[in-house]
This record gives structure tokens, sequence and C-alpha cells, in this order.
């Protein structure tokens, strides 16, 4: 389940308006292990996926509601983030159209897996409506993580750039997974062949939510070279480090930047 990602100062703390206020970062903080927890229930309501676990597949679908639930505590207040910004930022600049789009994708998204998980349940067996809504579900995350991907050109520094687009691609590739996987809900197999294609399909679901607990790692970690970042630029004195922190970081690690290069 992707989680909004974005570059600018968060409002976390939706009752406190000030950026440099330390609550925001305890709200981030909450928001990452949030969804790590969400993460690791995805995993586990995965693995009752597999022909062998079909006695717990109704826990797996618990799990995975669980799991839609934390995803939409944390894709919900991040909506509410956004608008809580731009409200008190009155511009209408491409960022703005960025977040808001993927900030509704992702809602929306997980509030199709919230319904989907529920459809899946053994006692309902709407086997149908469930997996058109985690294929509308995982379509949205990828709408999203595609428009949120626009905003790498504006990451603060190297290794920011690096954890954006590593944690982006495993939005992406874990989407595409959850995708692909739940389409084979919508054949009709046979009995020899549906024992081996939902093996398949359970692997494609723990894959893809090994690689959402991933992102739920590196957004946390994100976090942290942010705060360094930050501390960076109030010991220099700089009010953003956006460019001259890339560049800095490009030139040291270049070895042309070295002192015993000619001109």
């Amino acid at each position: 389940m992707p989680h909004l990602i974005t570059h600018r100062p968060r409002l976390s703390n939706l009752r406190d308006a000030d950026p440099d206020h330390d609550s925001h970062k305890l709200w981030q903080t909450a928001n990452a292990f949030a969804y790590i927890l969400g993460g690791m229930t995805f995993v586990g309501g995965s693995i009752c996926f597999f022909p062998s676990m079909e006695a717990y597949l109704a826990v797996g679908d618990w799990l995975f509601f669980a799991g839609s639930l934390l995803y939409l505590l944390v894709t919900g207040h991040d909506l509410l983030e956004v608008i809580k910004y731009w409200r008190h930022h009155d511009t209408d600049t491409f960022a703005d159209h960025i977040e808001f789009v993927a900030a509704w994708s992702y809602v929306l998204g997980t509030l199709l897996f919230l319904v989907g998980s529920l459809c899946f349940l053994p006692s309902l067996s709407w086997t149908l409506a469930g997996t058109w809504c985690f294929i509308g579900g995982s379509l949205l995350f990828l709408l999203g993580g595609l428009v949120n991907v626009l905003q790498v050109v504006e990451a603060p520094s190297l290794i920011y750039m690096q954890l954006f687009n590593l944690t982006v691609a495993n939005f992406l590739i874990g989407s595409t997974l959850f995708v692909v996987a739940s389409i084979p809900y919508l054949w009709q197999l046979a009995s020899g062949d549906k024992t081996l294609i939902f093996q398949f399909v359970a692997w494609q679901y723990t894959v893809g939510s090994a690689l959402f607990l991933a992102s739920g790692v590196l957004i946390y970690y994100r976090k942290l070279v942010g705060d360094k970042l930050e501390a960076f630029c109030r010991l220099r004195g700089f009010g953003t480090v956006f460019i001259s922190g890339l560049k800095e970081e490009i030139r040291d690690k270049s070895p042309f930047s070295r002192d015993d290069q000619g001109p």
C-alpha cells in the first residue's frame, strides 16, 4: 500500500500549523510504524492464501482487513495533511496537484482493499466483487505511485533521492504484483490447475506485501535522514539544503573533485 511521499515540510500534527514543532516528527514516526505493522499483517495474510493453508483463509482475510485499516489511517492522515498544508500555503503549483492526486489515489485504493478483504471472507464468498476491489485498488496505487514519482526532482539530497526512488519502486512493483495476483480469481479453473495457479498467486501476494513492508522501513529511515539533513541545514544557517546539498554530495563522490585532479 503506497504512502504519500513528499519533500516539503510536513504538518503531520493536524492541530499545529508550525512546521518546526517537534510534534510533527512524532506523528511521522507513528505513521511509519503503522505502515510497517500494516505490511506485517499483509505478509501474514498472504501466507494464509497458499492452498496448503486453506484452513486459515478466513484468518488471512481478517489480517488483510486489519492491515487495510492501518493503511487507511496512514493514507487518510496523509490526505488531511495535504489539505491542511496547501490551505496554509495558498498556491496553485504542479506540486499541489501531484500531492492531491496521489493522496486521493492512495485513500480510494485503500478503501477498495478494505471492502475487498471482507468480500473474500468464506462466510460471504463474494469472490468476484472482492477481486475487482483488489484490482481497482492496486491500479489506484499504481496511479498514485506514478504521479508521486514526478517529485523526485525536488529531492533535497542525493541519498534522499535514492531512498525516494527505492521506496516508490517498491510501491510500484508491489502494486503490480497485486494486480497480476488478483486476475486469476476471475477465471474458471479446473481443479488440477487451480492448486498450481493459486500457489503462484499466493507467492505474488507475499512478495508484494514484503515490498510494502520494506517500504515502511525505508519511509522510517528516510525520516531519520531528513532529520539529519534538517539539523545540517540549521547548523550551517541554510534555509534549505535542496540544490546546494545535492551538488555537495555529488562533488564529494565524484573522482573529478579530488585535489590531485588537474583544472
